[in-house]
């Protein structure tokens, strides 16, 4: 089974102007991600970091729909470690954000098969550094898998 982390960003983009094409076919391809773990086609893990940021989301509204759907699946949470610290630190070299390296740290330390982000600089990021996961596009993950 493909282990699947999923970025902040995917839980939000379909509460975002899905009036633009392509906030609409990512929020699409998420819906689809979320349909297959929850028919046990993939595993989602997630994270203390992940949810410190969704509690983050300004606004409140956005908030709460994201961490609606959020609560609604079971995922399996990675707990943090000095490891996950030390490699989040590492992939700061790369000009990766702090809460994306956090998040890639946490994720590549469940050997998680693809990070998924809608975050374009991101995802060039992670392209000029040796990650054990790939990181992608959920259109490009539906794409691929699918």
């Amino acid at each position: 089974m493909l282990k699947l982390y999923l970025d902040n960003c995917c839980y939000s983009r379909p509460f975002d102007d899905l009036r633009q094409e392509k906030n609409n076919l990512e929020a699409q391809a998420i819906k689809v991600i979320i349909d297959k773990y929850c028919k046990d086609e993939f595993e989602i893990y997630t994270s203390d970091a992940l949810i410190l940021e969704m509690n983050n989301i300004k606004d409140q509204i956005k908030r709460a729909k994201v961490l609606e759907v959020y609560n609604k699946l079971n995922l399996t949470n990675i707990k943090f470690s000095e490891k996950i610290k030390q490699r989040a630190i590492e992939l700061r070299q790369y000009n990766i954000k702090d809460m994306d390296s956090l998040h890639l740290a946490f994720a590549e330390s469940k050997d998680v098969d693809y990070f998924i982000t809608t975050d374009r600089l991101l995802i060039n990021a992670s392209k000029r550094e040796n990650l054990k996961i790939k990181v992608i596009n959920p259109i490009n993950f539906i794409m691929e898998v699918i």
